[in-house]
């Protein structure tokens, strides 16, 4: 009878101990740290479509950095406007950053390179738009980076120079057969932007109103040359630049950094009586290693 009661009295206490153990252990895991959430997809930079593109930087060609307020923007001074390349685009916190290449001086109809006022040239340009909406959008930013990065459009329209292209060319109805065979001779091919028109059909040539002379710095410093180069191209009923090929004999790298500045050309198109027409031209342009 002793012998139960002790083997009883030893027994109780080791399982209160148990009981004990597993609660505390049920304590530990309802303290845990809860598992991390996960995060949604990550928002896309709303600038990432700029990279590559072309246009013009107004006023600063001639700062390596500028750092500026939206609301000041309008304001800015400066003559010194560039061609330019966006290497790198992002957008963080309200702060817009473009980091660019300058790649050539724009021309327009009726003010030269004398009337150019630039200091030393800058090889990289990084602008910086701050007081942004942190959440804008991509057609935000698009308009607020309007007045420092122009496209070919807003240039012509910021020096007051008349560039409006007529209506595309249309089919005409055919009266007779005639008829019939040279609308298909003529009027078909036409209505294609790229497809030049032969000359004796034209009553008036391509007039060129925009364009930008191509320049390269020598990472070394120790060229210096200037040269004519000659282009041929179709320039299309949308007063823009197909099919170029470089005439002038450059090195394939070269021949790159030439032909990338040409879709900031503008032209006036050809005209076959009132219709726009696309033609053949050949023009020339500076090009300016050092």
């Amino acid at each position: 009878m002793r012998s139960s009661a002790w083997r009883l009295a030893v027994a109780a206490p080791v399982t209160a101990l148990v009981l004990g153990l597993g609660a505390l252990g049920s304590g530990c895991r309802s303290a845990a740290k809860p598992a991390p959430r996960v995060a949604g997809p990550a928002r896309t930079d709303p600038l990432a479509g700029w990279v590559g593109r072309t246009g013009f930087l107004r006023h600063r060609g001639d700062k390596g950095k500028w750092n500026v307020k939206r609301q000041d923007v309008r304001a800015a001074s400066g003559t010194c406007d560039v061609a330019v390349e966006v290497r790198q685009a992002r957008f963080d916190q309200g702060t817009a950053v473009l980091t660019m290449d300058m790649i050539g001086r724009p021309r327009l109809v009726g003010r030269g390179a004398r009337q150019e006022r630039c200091g030393d040239d800058q090889a990289q340009l990084v602008v910086s738009v701050s007081g942004f909406d942190p959440a804008a959008s991509s057609a935000d930013l698009e308009a607020g980076l309007a007045d420092v990065f122009h496209t070919p459009e807003q240039y012509l329209r910021a020096y007051s120079v008349a560039y409006e292209l007529p209506p595309p060319p249309r089919a005409e109805t055919p009266k007779g057969e005639s008829t019939a065979v040279e609308s298909k001779a003529y009027k078909v091919p036409a209505l294609k932007v790229d497809v030049p028109v032969a000359e004796h059909h034209l009553t008036k040539k391509v007039a060129k109103v925009l364009w930008v002379d191509p320049i390269v710095r020598d990472p070394a410093g120790k060229i210096s040359h200037e040269a004519e180069v000659q282009l041929k191209a179709v320039v299309g009923w949308d007063g823009r630049v197909y099919e170029p090929k470089v005439a002038t004999p450059l090195s394939e790298d070269h021949e790159r950094r030439v032909l990338r500045v040409l879709p900031l050309w503008r032209f006036q198109p050809a005209r076959r009586g009132a219709d726009p027409a696309a033609a053949q031209v050949l023009e020339r342009m500076v090009f300016r290693i050092y």
